[in-house]
């Protein structure tokens, strides 16, 4: 079998959030929820495999077409290693965009699981069928309106919150003493700082959460800063969760996880080039006696791909939903489903198990390349 076209439709979502709901740090990710890139891989055998950028837009399918679309045209898609292994070393020609090869890789696995005729959850080796979620919040104007979000998903059974920075220390503290006071002593809460702080705010942050039994502090810092993580680790209890952002993927998180700078371990199939990598990174931190928690994304294929992901893994504790979900639910025929005791479930079929939703794609496309 052999791959014979990859077709790249870069479309504009014709509604997509308002830029104040998806706010982190005093700014607006609504660009990551307009333009994106619908994937198609084709071979020989009438088998396709479908994926979704996280934004990117006409630049990423341009970037997509010039670059990874030619290694691909004659090879066997069954050979999943060999193929990533080529895209990742002509990355350092590429200078490929951090998102490029996920976002490829996530289709070349839908398609090979389509092959194989079963889920890549199954074909990575399932150890559940289920996890418990918690709400991702976006960062909100008031602590007053953190604490009535957090409350909304404490009554719809889900079984966490996650507090977004606003990027300002004293302000991220009052919303994280708000909403804690809000839902209880015995509800878990999460806060990501989005790379905020330098060391001395990381440390004032991070020991009023610990104060407040939070369960972890994600990515207070540039994930660069090696030495900063290690100090901020052993200067607070509080678990230091990162790696979701740094480039490198396996490589460089192993160079964190090995001098004890992180003790919850992020990978995502987007941000870490694809489903294998983000399965071998919770396998190194399984290595390690450290939990790997799948990050999500805001959009709904690569959800449904980290979710696979995440169902194989003993070693993951939560699935993590972006909150409104309507914000991140668009160009698919369905969504990943959250029962009403706050469990997600993957969807039914081979490879991620969702569609694009053509009427919807092509109804607002841009070009195809």
């Amino acid at each position: 079998m052999k791959i014979t076209d990859v077709r790249l439709t870069a479309f504009r979502r014709p509604s997509p959030p308002d830029a104040k709901s998806v706010m982190v740090k005093g700014f607006s990710v609504q660009s990551l929820l307009s333009e994106s890139v619908a994937v198609q891989i084709f071979t020989d055998e009438g088998f396709v495999g479908e994926s979704i950028s996280l934004g990117g837009g006409m630049g990423m399918a341009h970037y997509l077409a010039n670059n990874i679309k030619p290694a691909l045209i004659g090879r066997d898609p069954e050979s999943m290693e060999a193929l990533w292994q080529d895209m990742w070393e002509l990355q350092r020609l590429w200078f490929a965009p951090q998102f490029a090869i996920g976002t490829i890789d996530v289709a070349l696995w839908d398609l090979f699981g389509k092959i194989l005729g079963k889920p890549i959850a199954t074909i990575l080796g399932r150890y559940r069928s289920k996890l418990p979620v918690y709400a991702s919040s976006f960062a909100k104007p008031t602590p007053e309106e953190y604490a009535e979000d957090a409350i909304r998903y404490k009554e719809r059974n889900f079984h966490g919150y996650k507090l977004f920075s606003k990027g300002n220390p004293k302000a991220d503290i009052a919303a994280c003493a708000a909403v804690r006071k809000a839902v209880g002593d015995d509800f878990t809460l999460m806060f990501d700082a989005v790379s905020a702080y330098d060391l001395h705010q990381a440390l004032t942050v991070g020991r009023a959460l610990q104060e407040m039994g939070f369960r972890w502090f994600e990515e207070p810092m540039r994930e660069y800063l090696l030495e900063n993580y290690r100090t901020l680790s052993a200067k607070l209890d509080i678990p230091i969760c990162g790696l979701e952002n740094n480039e490198g993927g396996l490589y460089s998180s192993a160079e964190f996880i090995k001098c004890g700078a992180v003790q919850v371990v992020r990978a995502d199939v987007s941000l870490k080039y694809g489903v294998m990598q983000t399965k071998k990174i919770a396998t190194l931190a399984e290595a390690f006696g450290l939990n790997c928690e799948v990050h999500t994304n805001p959009n709904p294929m690569l959800d449904a791909a980290n979710l696979q992901v995440a169902l194989s893994l003993k070693n993951t504790e939560y699935w993590e939903q972006f909150v409104p979900e309507a914000n991140v639910r668009y160009a698919t025929t369905e969504w990943l489903h959250i029962d009403s005791e706050g469990y997600v479930h993957a969807p039914e079929g081979p490879g991620h198990g969702l569609a694009i939703d053509w009427d919807f794609v092509n109804a607002n496309r841009i070009a195809v390349l």
